[in-house]
C-alpha cells in the first residue's frame, strides 16, 4: 500500500478513495429523543425498505466525486462500470483508485481492467478502515440517512431508499468529505511515523 501510495505520488496521480456500503432495513436508528412523557411509536412491521447497495468515489480535490447506486449489492459487473465511470471522468488519463480487499476488487478481471484504463490500484491493509477515508464518509452518511428514515417512519410515510441515500449524499458537503479523505491520509502517516521509531 505504501509503495503504490508513493508511486501515486511520485507520477502525480489524483486519487480516488472508493467503497461499497449496503442500505438495509436495519439501517435506521433504534433512539431518538422526544418531547417530555412520550415515545416515539413506530410500527416497524409497516416498513418496507428495499436493500441497496452504493459504490462511491470521493477524494482530495472536491469531496464526492461519483456514485452509483445498484439494488441489493455490488458484483463484479456494477464494479467494473463504475470503475470505467470514474476513468471517463478523469478524461482517459492515469489515475489511483484507493479501496479495501473486497474480492470483486482483486478478480483477474478487474486487474486486468486496471491495467487496461491504467489504473493504479493501491489495496488497503486489511482491517484498517481508519486508512480509508471514505469509511469516514459512510459514517457520516449513514447518520445523515438513519436520521431521515426515523422522520419517514415517524410520520408513516413510505420509505424511498433510493431518495433518502441520494438527499443523505447531497446533505453532506464537501468539505466535510474532503477532511474524511485527509483523515485517511493522516492515519496512514501517524502509523508510518509510528513504524519509523
Amino acid at each position: 500500500m505504501v509503495e503504490q501510495l508513493n508511486q501515486a505520488k511520485q507520477q502525480n496521480l489524483p486519487i480516488v478513495f472508493l467503497d461499497e456500503a449496503v442500505f438495509t432495513f436495519n439501517t435506521f436508528k433504534s433512539k431518538s429523543w422526544s418531547s417530555a412523557y412520550s415515545s416515539i411509536k413506530v410500527n416497524d412491521f409497516a416498513i418496507k425498505v428495499k436493500t441497496q447497495a452504493l459504490i462511491a468515489a470521493i477524494n482530495l480535490d472536491g469531496g464526492m466525486f461519483d456514485y452509483v447506486i445498484h439494488p441489493k449489492s455490488i458484483r463484479t459487473e456494477e464494479f467494473q462500470a463504475f470503475v470505467r465511470k470514474l476513468s471517463q471522468r478523469h478524461d482517459g488519463k492515469p489515475f489511483a483508485i484507493f479501496m479495501d480487499n473486497l474480492s470483486v476488487h482483486k478478480t483477474n478481471i478487474s486487474k486486468d481492467l486496471f491495467t487496461e484504463l491504467n489504473i493504479l490500484a493501491i489495496f488497503n491493509i486489511p482491517y484498517s478502515p481508519q486508512f480509508n477515508g471514505i469509511e469516514s464518509y459512510f459514517s457520516l452518511l449513514k447518520c445523515e440517512y438513519k436520521k431521515l428514515i426515523l422522520e419517514k417512519v415517524m410520520k408513516g410515510d413510505p420509505v424511498d431508499a433510493v431518495s433518502l441515500i441520494k438527499t443523505s449524499i447531497a446533505k453532506i458537503d464537501d468539505k466535510k468529505t474532503m477532511k474524511c479523505v485527509k483523515y485517511g491520509f493522516d492515519c496512514i502517516e501517524g502509523q508510518l511515523k509510528s513504524i519509523q521509531n
